[in-house]
């Protein structure tokens, strides 16, 4: 079943005085009729066992899937092998943390070569990611799953197809697929559906189609300069995109059925609601 939501707390949330935190977010995840949720550990994971107990027992009683983003800092390029220990932790920290609340996708930053070629930064992070997957598979990690993300700007390493090359490593990573990011980093290259199959074939070429179906999406519309993301905005630009429709009508050919999570600029709650609205119209 395809699965949209919002990712952290919008505006409207955080005005409403009957939501006091983040465990009133599934009954208002509800309120919208949509289904899952991303919480981020982008700067750390910074949450006691009994607050995520509290919150993974609310998302239960509710419905709504759970999901939850890795620290921003991880890099698995780095040369620095106290600094890929560091990633490693960060990733293990997470899926303890996402097994509280009763979660089961975890999303990360792969990372960015440093000045170093962006052939040797990735051979270096394949290697890295492959020893992950050991770490994760030795740890009793391997009934979660793990996100590696498309990254937005040109000097990050997370072009589609290099994605696709981690992913490959082994089956505990399924793509997480950021169109906004894509659309960024490629100057506004998505605008119609062949642009979006474009992405969805690249990783089918690469892994089984089990998980790119089910794969995760972020989805948001992006201003962009010359070098990539600037910044999220919201469903109500006209200007940057990406359009949600083509790719809705693209996931209804291709009948995937991913985990959608909307980043837009504080209204991730209405615009999620419309990408749900839209994409059963199509039926």
């Amino acid at each position: 079943m395809i699965l949209f939501g919002p990712s952290g707390s919008d505006e409207a949330f955080g005005l409403d005085p009957q939501y006091k935190g983040t465990v009133d977010m599934p009954r208002y995840v509800r309120s919208l009729d949509l289904d899952c949720f991303e919480y981020s550990f982008g700067k750390g994971v910074r949450m006691s066992e009994p607050t995520a107990r509290a919150i993974g027992a609310a998302f239960r009683e509710h419905g709504v899937e759970i999901s939850v983003h890795a620290p921003y800092f991880i890099n698995f390029a780095n040369p620095d092998p106290e600094k890929i220990e560091g990633s490693m932790r960060y990733v293990t920290q997470s899926l303890d943390a996402l097994r509280l609340l009763g979660g089961k996708r975890c999303v990360f930053h792969p990372g960015s070569p440093l000045a170093r070629s962006r052939e040797e930064a990735m051979a270096d992070m394949e290697r890295n990611v492959a020893r992950l997957a050991e770490v994760l598979h030795e740890g009793g990690y391997a009934d979660l799953i793990v996100c590696p993300e498309t990254m937005g700007k040109e000097n990050q390493l997370g072009t589609v197809e290099e994605i696709a090359r981690l992913c490959a490593i082994d089956p505990i990573f399924t793509p997480c697929v950021d169109f906004g990011h894509i659309n960024a980093r490629e100057q506004g290259s998505l605008r119609t559906k062949d642009d979006y199959k474009r992405v969805i074939d690249t990783l089918a070429r690469a892994i089984d189609w089990e998980r790119v179906s089910r794969m995760h999406v972020h989805f948001s519309k992006i201003e962009y300069t010359a070098k990539g993301e600037k910044r999220h905005l919201t469903f109500a630009d006209q200007v940057y995109g990406p359009q949600f429709e083509p790719l809705a009508e693209v996931l209804a050919e291709y009948k995937m059925e991913p985990y959608i999570v909307c980043e837009s600029a504080g209204t991730q709650g209405v615009d999620a609601q419309y990408m749900k609205k839209y994409y059963y119209s199509l039926f």
